[in-house]
């Protein structure tokens, strides 16, 4: 994920966004007083959205990218939503009076960027008070396989990139319930989820600009050829996307409750 190119990622995270509202809408119930932690907010989208709904009283949305929380700082706070740079997976980066302060936590479409999903899980169980609850998704490795391209024509630029992305095995969904149990949390449902119909673009065009905001090497090509690396890497995509079949889980989803 490119994560200083704030503007670029607000305009073209639709899927996601889509993807966090069916999460949302399948398993949250809001009820009054309800305080939020978003963490991987990146612009803040959904985050103020969240902030919006009857009963919500706060939500706090982390990242790691002080681009995009500057981003959401400027275009997505309110009076009753706020942002901070942390690493979801560094303990010393959650601020005191979080502690057990919030009774729902959500972590969208970003824990397959973060290798200590361990230690994430416990850094988000530690804000939430008994009986909050954590809605979860992560890549599996299926699917994240579409961002580790190898085109050999570029190869030469590409030589010194290293894609820094940890998906969850496609055949250890109930390695992820047992993780989140370690965690101290109950889980209420673990399972493998496919996308939700048109979560993202199937035109060119479109699915171009998403993988602009989504492909962190694309700095490593010239900006001269990147529209053609995007138009080889879009060929690609497409053929590996001929053995994905309708229904075949992209994503492992957890809704949990801490104990």
């Amino acid at each position: 994920m490119d994560i200083k190119n704030a503007d670029q990622y607000a305009k073209n995270r639709e899927g996601q966004q889509k993807v966090a509202m069916d999460l949302i809408n399948r398993y949250i119930t809001w009820q009054e007083g309800d305080v939020v932690l978003d963490v991987g907010c990146g612009t803040g989208e959904i985050t103020k959205l969240m902030s919006q709904q009857p009963g919500v009283k706060s939500v706090v949305g982390i990242d790691l990218s002080a681009d995009f929380i500057s981003f959401a700082s400027k275009n997505n706070a309110g009076e009753n939503v706020s942002f901070h740079v942390a690493d979801a997976s560094s303990p010393s980066d959650f601020k005191p009076e979080w502690k057990c302060f919030f009774t729902k936590a959500t972590c969208f479409t970003v824990l397959h960027w973060i290798q200590d999903k361990r230690t994430t899980f416990k850094n988000i169980s530690s804000c939430l008070e008994s009986g909050g609850e954590l809605v979860i998704n992560c890549l599996l490795d299926s699917a994240a396989q579409i961002g580790q391209l190898d085109l050999p024509k570029w190869r030469e630029y590409l030589k010194d990139f290293t894609y820094s992305i940890y998906p969850w095995p496609n055949d250890d969904i109930d390695g992820m319930g047992q993780l989140l149990e370690e965690a101290g949390f109950e889980v209420l449902t673990c399972n493998g989820q496919p996308a939700p119909p048109k979560s993202f673009p199937t035109d060119p065009e479109g699915l171009k600009a998403v993988m602009r905001t989504m492909l962190p090497q694309l700095k490593y090509i010239p900006a001269d050829k990147q529209d053609d690396y995007l138009t080889d890497a879009y060929c690609a995509i497409a053929e590996m996307r001929k053995d994905f079949k309708e229904g075949d889980p992209e994503a492992v989803v957890a809704h949990v409750r801490k104990v």
